[in-house]
């Protein structure tokens, strides 16, 4: 993202910021033969940056003005991150101007002093003697909008306009829309969002929705129509309409027949009407296709494991069972054809419950079987043998910490018993087209386990990913494999990892027995086994009720032997390496599902067990 403050470009080198080490000053004094502009040099500021920064009035600088900078303190028990997320900063703004040069590794202490965003949102007075011209400043329509874009001279304003119709290029769309985005909940309804969104038009729009694509801190590639309707805190309508102000852009700029709106908007309208989260795929493929790119990939975004069978994961086989297996005559493609057909029947009979206890009655077609799509094909190993999936080692993106973290998504896997398929739990919603759709639980749980060995591994860790029925994993002893494998370096191309260096986090979402329970609360759960899990349980727990802008609701859960099946992840783990059970909502409650499916929950949930991790590691 760009590294301007406040809205103001052209912070190139901020030395200055901290030429003391970690002092950072808060008052700065005015010095013989020094005036603002000097000053502004030295943190890498014109002086309109600085006056606009600083909140200053005037410039009429005299030997001896104090002038006060924006600063704050960090808070016991706090970071960087958290610091800039208060200020609305990306960290790149806040590390280029705090002169941060390793935010990995950087340790924070409490009540340092650091460099922030001024959040005074009252107007900053600069003489007409200024050096820069009020003709150079962005055109009163978008600065009244909330200043997206604070211009540039006017001749790049012209050269804009006439290549692209716009005061802003391509680029500066791009890039400060996924900006604002990524630093606020809730963009579109924002002026400064909404102000340039209406800069789109068909003059530009293919090379805003590419640069959005390719901007360098969109990691999961995001397509623009993706981050708008995922934008959960916004109105849906107005979402909605930013959508279809991106179309209309797309339209005239290909001359598209109306049949093809209606099409798209069908589309959008349908994805906003059913349950869970929005698909963009086949949006953004109508887009790809009406703009003719080389590729539609590049304008969807990348989502983990959706539609993706066992067999595409790295480190799995497909083989036809083997002869000394409960399944002889079996191949895996009718071992899975099974599967489906087993948990239809499951669901079927557990949406008869449903339909009784809420006094409907019941008919086949009332249920969208969908979702029962999405069951992978059963991994065995060369033998022909049900085993859970493990992944390689997924590798840290920056410098390692030297930990590892087991992350497993909950259920998901056949049982090597009777070939049965493990949905977890289920939960049913209505549809707007009054059908009613399950929650399943192993369906659900997989982001959350995705989203945290990205999370990780962002922050030094190394990851494995594994999910599967409980017995496949008994039966196969998959767990101890790995920890050996770790142990020797097996697992890591010959780096060894300590057992006190590992732990093990499995992602769940409680269930009971009630016709209707509407509890919100998340629990972690761990067993006794292992001296450190209790330490470990507690420390995410905290951080799951504390972490800052939560409202997650966890409390402690202590599980033995035989309270519920999916036990066995800490009951077989605990013995050699701490391990939890992350209840992340109940999946059968309104609240519960609501939670489930917001990617703000998602994203606070996994980023409170992840501080949760750091602390028990001793990271920060």
């Amino acid at each position: 993202m760009s590294s301007n403050v406040n809205g103001l470009d052209g912070f190139k080198n901020q030395s200055a910021a901290s030429a003391n080490g970690n002092t950072r000053a808060e008052v700065i004094l005015v010095k013989k033969g020094e005036n603002i502009a000097i000053i502004a040099k030295r943190f890498g500021m014109s002086k309109e940056e600085f006056i606009k920064w600083t909140g200053l009035k005037g410039i009429n600088e005299r030997v001896g003005q104090k002038i006060k900078l924006p600063t704050a303190k960090i808070e016991k028990g706090k970071g960087i991150y958290a610091l800039a997320r208060k200020y609305n900063m990306t960290m790149d703004e806040f590390c280029k101007l705090n002169n941060i040069k390793d935010r990995q590794n950087y340790q924070a202490k409490a009540g340092e002093v650091f460099y922030v965003k001024n959040n005074n949102k009252k107007s900053i007075k600069i003489p007409k003697n200024s050096a820069k011209s009020s003709k150079s400043d962005v055109k009163p329509s978008s600065a009244a909008a909330g200043g997206a874009i604070i211009g540039n001279v006017v001749g790049k304003l012209v050269e804009n306009k006439n290549k692209w119709n716009s005061s802003y290029s391509p680029d500066e769309i791009a890039n400060k829309l996924y900006e604002i985005a990524d630093n606020s909940w809730g963009a579109v309804g924002r002026p400064d969002f909404d102000a340039l969104i209406k800069e789109i038009n068909p003059k530009n729009v293919s090379e805003v929705l590419e640069s959005y694509v390719k901007n360098k801190n969109n990691k999961d590639k995001e397509s623009l129509i993706y981050t708008i309707t995922h934008e959960i805190k916004s109105n849906k309508s107005a979402r909605k309409a930013a959508v279809m102000k991106i179309y209309d852009a797309i339209a005239a700029k290909k001359n598209a027949p109306a049949t093809r709106r209606k099409e798209f908007e069908k589309e959008l309208n349908q994805q906003f009407s059913g349950f869970g989260m929005v698909n963009t795929q086949r949006l953004d493929g109508i887009v790809a296709e009406l703009l003719k790119l080389p590729s539609k990939k590049v304008y969807i975004k990348k989502i983990y494991m959706e539609n993706v069978t066992k067999s595409n994961l790295p480190g799995s086989r497909q083989v036809k069972l083997s002869e000394k297996s409960k399944y002889p005559n079996q191949t895996v493609a009718s071992l899975h054809k099974q599967a489906i057909q087993g948990a239809d029947k499951k669901m079927r009979e557990r949406f008869k419950e449903y339909c009784e206890a809420h006094k409907l009655v019941y008919t086949p077609d009332m249920l969208d079987t969908t979702a029962l799509s999405r069951i992978p094909k059963p991994v065995v190993d060369s033998q022909g043998r049900i085993v859970p999936y493990v992944s390689e080692i997924l590798k840290p993106k920056v410098q390692p910490n030297g930990k590892v973290v087991v992350v497993n998504s909950g259920h998901g896997g056949y049982n090597p018993n009777n070939g049965s398929f493990d949905v977890g739990s289920f939960s049913f919603v209505k549809k707007d087209n009054g059908k009613y759709a399950p929650h399943i639980e192993y369906d659900k749980v997989q982001q959350y386990a995705l989203s945290m060995s990205d999370w990780l591994r962002d922050q030094g860790y190394a990851v494995v990913l594994t999910q599967g029925n409980y017995l496949a994993y008994s039966h196969s002893k998959a767990l101890t494999s790995l920890y050996n494998d770790l142990a020797s370096g097996k697992k890591a191309g010959g780096q060894k990892y300590s057992k006190n260096d590992i732990a093990l986090v499995s992602f769940h979402a409680d269930s009971s027995n009630k016709t209707v329970d509407e509890n919100d609360r998340s629990s972690v759960c761990y067993c006794p086994g292992h001296p450190e899990t209790f330490k470990l349980a507690e420390k995410i727990n905290y951080n799951l009720n504390h972490n800052e802008g939560t409202w997650v609701k966890s409390g402690l859960e202590k599980r033995t032997t035989g309270t519920k099946q999916q036990v066995w992840i800490l009951t077989e783990s605990s013995p050699q390496i701490p391990a939890v059970l992350l209840e992340t909502a109940h999946i059968n409650g309104a609240k519960g599902r609501s939670n489930l499916d917001a990617w703000l929950f998602r994203e606070k949930f996994v980023d409170s067990a992840v501080q949760g991790l750091n602390q028990y590691f001793g990271l920060n």
